[in-house]
């Protein structure tokens, strides 16, 4: 059964006399008084020197009271559990903050006797002078004491009370598990050492010596860089294996190393560094770098925030994606930027990213800034299907395929040959589907020696397969919306304004490259009398049949737009009025031929008219040219329908 920690004093989980030189090394380096009490009141340690406080304020009736108080105000503001003091009654700056371990208060960290700025010495030869201290001495005294930045203090002051609460809390987890091994009277007889408390910490630790040698590293340091001792003799291998990219190493390690040095010559607090730090398997630990020193040893403790940051990094890249989306950016950059930033998260992993054709049958790349070229040109176009690699599997199966060793596995053994010449053995590849479970391609990860993928892998080709599918989905949301804007929802083909866009474009290029050009416009005959008829059902087939025909019977270069009801025109590119005649008798027999099922047996037919208007110099704008094939079409209604008419 886990003891509680209200069994425990301070110094029953600490090594006090360690403690105590670390706090004396501490009034050593900046001057500042500290203590340590316990929660009853007992005094753990002091490292205060002689100094005002001593000789002159505790020493009188009158200040000492006055120092009573302050002590008194000061604890009554600790309960709130934040740092606690200020100025006391005899000028001087005093702070307080309890140590708490699991919600209990175990000792109380004092700073102070110190100065935020220069002395007031008008206000001190007046305190002089009211409790009747010799004026030179006393004033000598308020001289001497140190004048601390109060953010430094109480930064200092956090540090330290970090410290001994890890120290604490690592000695309470040590003397748990020592409970479980051993009898308890036993436990109070064993010396706790500093390495061994240090070893239980959840923080890696280590220490170096004055020269730089590493002395010291604890378990934790171990689990979470994968180095030994054995491997880090000193700190410039450290900062070798820690940071292998040489400018990284030159334009922010070194420069922090020094600000850290400089800290320590002149007492001032060290930065803090946040960096990536490559472990001993190649994979990227995001961490916060703190320094203090214990005497003449560099402490340095490792906060591993990799999972934070990864939340923050992808949270960043999930929104860049949707601005991107937003301002219309090229589906193929969105998607280079997700497999870039999966390979930010994982430096050892190449990304990819394959698209599925409209058919539903092949895969095309849409993203693989760090793959061979050649590696990407044989993927394309590949055929989904069982067995073929990791990607055309996924995308057959619609689930996720993890092959550790591309080398040994089925899927890849007719492309093992392809995947050895572009350094590839692993690949883990997930589907990337639509909100409605449809597979869109599939998002992979590769690396270079055969390796299965860890939970956090798994996370990771997830997130990446589901933004994948954001950004397809908008885009494809954003071309449907402009299909809408441009083309007739009943026929399929351009709507007006779509047509008249583009033949104005054709227009300014026939005219400036003299090429020939003709415009048709063709209307259904009677087509108020099928309306009417046989209804506004069978009348929309009319109009639909008619946009078949006009697709099969014209070439794809040649524009069909519907005007409105059951008008249409059809800009013939580089085609003169005899090719433009050919071609409207052909679709108007066509179209005469054509049958339009009814329902009940029967078959509608049904004709239309032509008008042919065709490109000269005096006639260069596309409303010159409709209104003429109108004039030619209302020609060939006049003379009987089901005809052509040409404005030559």
């Amino acid at each position: 059964m886990q003891s509680d920690v209200s069994q425990y004093r301070f110094r029953d989980l600490v090594d006090i006399p360690a403690f105590t030189r670390m706090l004396e090394s501490f009034y050593r380096a900046t001057g500042i008084p500290n203590g340590v009490v316990e929660a009853n009141g007992d005094l753990i340690s002091l490292a205060a020197g002689v100094n005002a406080c001593t000789q002159f304020h505790r020493a009188h009736p009158g200040s000492e009271a006055q120092c009573r108080n302050s002590n008194i105000s000061i604890m009554r503001d600790l309960r709130s559990g934040n740092i606690a003091g200020g100025q006391c009654l005899n000028g001087l700056m005093d702070y307080a903050t309890p140590v708490v371990i699991e919600g209990r208060q175990l000792a109380t960290l004092f700073l102070g006797q110190v100065l935020h700025e220069q002395p007031d010495m008008e206000y001190f030869r007046a305190q002089a002078e009211k409790f009747g201290f010799d004026e030179e001495e006393y004033l000598a005294a308020i001289a001497a004491i140190p004048v601390v930045d109060k953010t430094r203090l109480q930064t200092l002051m956090e540090v330290m009370v970090e410290i001994a609460q890890m120290l604490a809390a690592s000695g309470l987890a040590r003397l748990r598990q020592v409970e479980l091994e051993q009898d308890i009277s036993s436990i109070t007889e064993r010396r706790i050492q500093l390495e061994d408390i240090l070893d239980s910490s959840p923080v890696a630790i280590g220490w170096s010596d004055a020269h730089g040698k590493i002395e010291y590293l604890n378990r934790q340091f171990a689990r979470q860089f994968g180095y030994q001792a054995s491997d880090l003799p000193d700190l410039s291998t450290w900062y070798q294996l820690a940071y292998p990219d040489p400018h990284y190493r030159e334009t922010v390690i070194m420069p922090w190393v020094h600000e850290v040095a400089l800290a320590h010559q002149t007492g001032t607090l060290p930065p803090e560094l946040e960096s990536d730090v490559t472990c001993k398997n190649g994979s990227i630990r995001r961490v916060v770098v703190r320094v203090s020193w214990v005497g003449q040893r560099r402490l340095v403790n490792f906060t591993d925030i990799t999972e934070r940051w990864v939340a923050e990094q992808r949270y960043k890249a999930h929104d860049a994606m949707l601005e991107m989306v937003a301002r219309g950016v090229m589906l193929g950059h969105i998607l280079n930027s997700i497999v870039l930033q999966v390979e930010q998260e994982d430096r050892t992993a190449r990304g990819s990213i394959l698209l599925l054709d409209a058919e539903g049958k092949r895969l095309q790349t849409g993203a693989a800034p760090n793959l061979p070229d050649f590696y990407n040109q044989a993927i394309h176009g590949i055929e989904i299907g069982l067995g073929v690699g990791s990607c055309g599997t996924a995308a057959h199966l619609g689930e996720r395929v993890v092959v550790a060793d591309i080398e040994t596995h089925e899927y890849w053994r007719p492309y093992t040959g392809l995947a050895r010449q572009a350094g590839l053995r692993a690949c883990w590849s997930e589907p990337i589907l639509s909100s409605q479970g449809k597979v869109l391609g599939t998002f992979a990860i590769y690396h270079d020696e055969p390796r299965s993928p860890l939970e956090h892998d798994i996370e990771r080709i997830s997130f990446a397969a589901n933004l994948a599918a954001i950004a397809i989905e908008n885009r494809h949301a954003h071309e449907e919306l402009e299909r809408r804007a441009y083309t007739d929802y009943l026929t399929g083909l351009n709507n007006r304004r779509r047509f008249i866009e583009i033949a104005e474009n054709e227009l300014a290029r026939a005219v400036r490259f003299d090429k020939a050009l003709s415009l048709l416009m063709l209307d259904i005959d009677h087509f108020k009398q099928v309306n009417d008829t046989y209804g506004h059902k069978t009348g929309d087939l009319v109009l639909q049949k008619l946009s078949e025909i006009c697709r099969g019977t014209l070439r794809t270069i040649d524009i069909i737009g519907r005007l409105g009801g059951e008008e249409f025109a059809i800009l013939l590119p580089e085609t003169n009025d005899i090719q433009a005649l050919d071609a409207a008798e052909r679709l108007r027999a066509a179209l005469a031929a054509a049958q339009v099922p009814l329902g009940n047996g029967e078959e509608l037919r049904f004709t239309a008219s032509f008008g042919i208007a065709t490109l000269n110099q005096q006639d260069s704008d596309i409303d010159t040219l409709l209104n003429l094939a109108d004039h030619a079409l209302y020609e060939a209604k006049s003379k009987g329908r089901n005809r052509v008419a040409c404005i030559r």
